[in-house]
């Protein structure tokens, strides 16, 4: 586990929320974290950019004070985060 840094972070205006994404690149691993600082979120997803080679496909992720922790079925994903936040 180890704390990593996405390669670009974008955001977007949708009426009165926002829409962060941010981009992983292939050195992910399970249970990696990204202190994003976000106040004010109200949803969140992701998916895994990269064809994974041992056939696990799944990710999971959670977050708790703004802190998203990665489950990944392997090492060495890439992936994208979806954050919706009160704007």
């Amino acid at each position: 586990m180890a704390a990593i840094t996405p390669t670009s972070v974008r955001r977007y205006s949708i009426g009165n929320v926002a829409l962060v994404r941010a981009v992983f690149a292939n050195t992910a691993d399970d249970g990696d974290t990204w202190a994003s600082a976000m106040k004010g979120i109200v949803g969140f997803w992701s998916n895994v950019s990269t064809d994974p080679t041992q056939t696990k496909e799944g990710m999971n992720v959670s977050e708790s004070s703004g802190t998203f922790t990665f489950n990944l079925p392997e090492s060495n994903l890439g992936f994208e985060l979806y954050v919706m936040q009160t704007a």
